[in-house]
């Protein structure tokens, strides 16, 4: 079993207040606006020079679920104003996905998760709705009224304020600005995070887990691979080429085996904790022990 107690846990440091929105509206019909959002996004590269053929595959699914999922919040929902729908997650990277994630930023304050499901060309999809208000991304606050706690949300809130940019696909409403010098310093915050929710939501099996093994495979492989392309923003490396590597072959060849798959979960870890001590320790003063 893996102890985090011995990694330096990496806090996120977010000025808030921050902006989320750039003036300017997306048109993702446009091809050469869609391909520059396409560029933006971690996931544009798989690793090394090996696009992501993807994107361009499925961007015509990602409009009409996005359109279908704003009706659906629209008549649901009619008091919200909706600012942005974007996709996010595993979808953008992974092969024949039926579940697609979409975050909706509306103003005000909420913090909500729906679940629904959506039909398109006679196709029933699962579909995950993150509902969020602006003051919630752009400010940090909580919604006192949630069913989630504190903790959950200061954590998903920290996440997704500042990388909206490069981890989400903004498809209607307005494109997100860049806060890039934030984004970067928190990156390795972004990589902890990723860690640890894989480490107690799928690494771990407990009695109260009913998740199927090919799923807590997939998930934890989803998320190193993340983690990987958020390290190779600011240390890139041929070993984390290689984890990339190895993660899309387990995806292409949809190998979901648990016993594989957290040998390569501790592996990502332990260079992970080498990467700290090496090249962070001495230059992240926000770092602390969880020991």
């Amino acid at each position: 079993m893996i102890s985090f107690m011995k990694i330096k846990q990496i806090l996120f440091n977010i000025p808030f207040p921050i902006e989320l929105f750039k003036d300017n509206k997306i048109n993702f019909e446009n091809e050469k606006q869609r391909e520059k959002l396409f560029k933006r996004n971690i996931y544009y590269y798989l690793y090394k020079n090996k696009r992501n053929k993807l994107l361009k595959q499925r961007w015509k699914t990602f409009f009409d679920l996005a359109i279908k999922v704003k009706e659906y919040l629209n008549k649901k929902y009619r008091k919200f104003n909706i600012l942005s729908i974007s996709i996010f997650g595993s979808t953008l990277h992974s092969i024949n996905n039926d579940d697609y994630d979409f975050l909706a930023i509306i103003k005000g304050n909420i913090f909500e998760n729906i679940q629904t499901k959506i039909k398109l060309d006679e196709k029933e999809y699962s579909i995950g709705i993150s509902l969020k208000g602006k003051e919630n991304l752009s400010k940090g606050i909580i919604d006192e009224k949630s069913k989630f706690n504190k903790e959950i949300q200061n954590k998903i809130i920290n996440r997704t304020s500042i990388s909206l940019p490069y981890r989400h696909m903004p498809i209607s409403g307005f494109d997100f600005k860049e806060n890039k010098k934030i984004f970067l310093s928190n990156c390795y915050a972004q990589i902890y995070d990723l860690l640890i929710n894989s480490y107690n939501s799928y690494y771990l099996r407990d009695q109260n887990n009913k998740v199927p093994s090919q799923i807590r495979a997939r998930k934890i492989l989803s998320r190193i691979f993340e983690a990987s392309k958020y390290a190779s923003l600011i240390f890139p490396s041929k070993e984390l080429e290689d984890f990339q590597r190895k993660i899309m072959s387990y995806i292409f060849k949809k190998e979901y085996n648990l016993k594989e798959i957290k040998k390569l979960f501790v592996k990502f870890v332990n260079y992970y904790n080498k990467l700290l001590e090496s090249y962070l320790y001495l230059f992240l003063p926000s770092t602390n022990s969880l020991g």
